[in-house]
């Protein structure tokens, strides 16, 4: 609770309990035949206040109920369509996502994968030529140191 609704609620017990007291005051202190017409007054008073509050209670719920009802107005007629609409825009998304998933990623892994097979061959088949060729100099060298 914030300090301004604590102040307002500790100054409304505030009056409340000054006025039973004032009432309480004059029912002890003065006649009762004279009390009568003054407390008479100020329970007519507190009548009219809770009446009035009353009053002002239905109202607040009235608008409660005004407000309850336009947002469901809101959540019928504004929201569901669009929630409606992101659907279909996701739907559409993953659809978008299968399809070039199939047709332009997975044949680009293939023919990467293919190209990368080739390169390895030939690596290999020029890995196997050098060591030959290494072989092959190293067995003249041998000979001609024989000879």
């Amino acid at each position: 609770m914030s300090l301004s609704i604590k102040i307002v609620a500790g100054v409304l017990m505030g009056i409340v309990a000054l006025v039973f007291l004032l009432g309480l005051l004059l029912a002890l202190f003065s006649d009762v035949d004279q009390a009568a017409p003054r407390v008479q007054i100020i329970r007519d008073i507190f009548i009219i206040i809770l009446a009035l509050q009353g009053i002002f209670v239905i109202g607040a719920l009235a608008v409660l109920i005004l407000q309850i009802a336009r947002l469901i107005n809101l959540l019928q007629n504004e929201v569901m369509p669009i929630l409606k609409n992101t659907e279909e825009t996701v739907n559409t998304a993953r659809g978008t996502v299968e399809f070039v998933g199939s047709n332009l990623a997975e044949p680009v892994i293939r023919v990467n994968g293919f190209l990368v097979a080739i390169s390895v061959l030939l690596r290999e088949l020029f890995g196997i030529r050098r060591a030959l060729r290494r072989t092959q100099g190293e067995i003249d060298e041998t000979d001609r140191s024989k000879s």
